[in-house]
């Protein structure tokens, strides 16, 4: 079994002959995935190499230019705080192949909540887009949370508050105010949107800032509401992976034939060891390097429902 360290460096497994031939294929989706930028204006700490990530996010400008994705998404902690380095940030960001999707982190949240929306070109915090075959599904991982930009009579932020409360009380290892949930609500619109997904016969990756699989992180990132959003995924056929960022070190597991996938955050490495290349078909998924031929390849499970 992959250590949840070495998963995003792993080669190609031996497959057979007709299953290179598949490889071959086009991608029905290709697009670009990156977490964990965290940029700021500020020295370094430990591993977190902040006023660095603007030279890799240049870098991976460069290595991009001729790849021609679909799409770019970010997985949250564009920044480490600070309305200046969003702006700074992004006006780098903004030469990243478009269009490009936004997924909220615990850092982003330098100021009100409406405020982060609008730099970040979001209308809503959570949401959905589609391609040929695929739902992409963005889950706001700060929805109820005690850092999230809410204020603080709001009842987002009271109920982050009691859950953090209930979590402490229970000495569980993700009791960090540094993280949220997702809460009631959106689980409710998860559901539905891949119940959708399904009735229209497409795969779902679901992605958000905070991993949601024990087994693909370390337990002091988990999600506050990990468990019921993990029972919705395994109960819905269409949902084939999780992409998530938060955890600097990534990870990976494999749960009832969906996919969780930690990236590596930027700021604690270098762009071949963080930002992949993901191509969809329509019985895997590829991680690639940028501007590799070859990647790790992960089966998707025949759907069923």
């Amino acid at each position: 079994m992959l250590s949840r360290r070495n998963f995003l460096e792993a080669a190609i497994p031996a497959m057979a002959t007709s299953q290179m031939r598949a490889a071959d294929a086009a991608a029905q989706v290709r697009f670009v995935a990156i977490a964990d930028i965290q940029y700021a204006d500020q020295e370094n700490a430990g591993k977190r190499l902040y006023r660095k990530s603007l030279a890799k996010l240049e870098n991976l400008i460069g290595q991009l230019r001729h790849q021609n994705p679909d799409f770019v998404i970010h997985l949250g902690d564009l920044v480490d705080g600070g309305a200046e380095n969003a702006s700074r940030v992004l006006i780098l960001f903004s030469h990243l192949p478009r269009p490009q999707y936004h997924v909220l982190g615990n850092h982003d949240f330098f100021g009100p909540r409406n405020s982060v929306l609008r730099r970040f070109g979001m209308k809503r915090p959570y949401y959905e887009f589609a391609r040929p075959g695929w739902r992409f599904i963005v889950l706001d991982g700060m929805y109820v949370s005690v850092k999230g930009g809410w204020p603080e009579e709001s009842p987002q932020h009271l109920e982050g508050k009691k859950m953090l409360a209930d979590l402490q009380e229970r000495r569980a290892p993700n009791a960090r105010d540094w993280n949220g949930a997702v809460g009631a609500e959106q689980r409710g619109w998860l559901r539905q949107t891949l119940e959708a997904a399904n009735q229209r016969g497409e795969r779902a990756i679901v992605c958000c800032h905070f991993p949601v699989l024990a087994a693909a992180t370390t337990p002091a990132h988990l999600l506050w509401d990990h468990e019921e959003v993990l029972s919705i995924l395994d109960a819905q056929p269409a949902a084939a992976a999780y992409l998530c960022g938060h955890d600097h070190n990534g990870g990976y597991a494999e749960r009832n034939g969906i996919h969780h996938i930690t990236m590596r955050g930027l700021v604690e490495n270098d762009v071949a060891e963080c930002v992949r290349v993901v191509e969809l078909h329509s019985d895997r998924i590829e991680l690639k390097r940028p501007g590799a031929k070859e990647g790790r390849v992960l089966a998707l499970a025949r759907r069923g429902g």
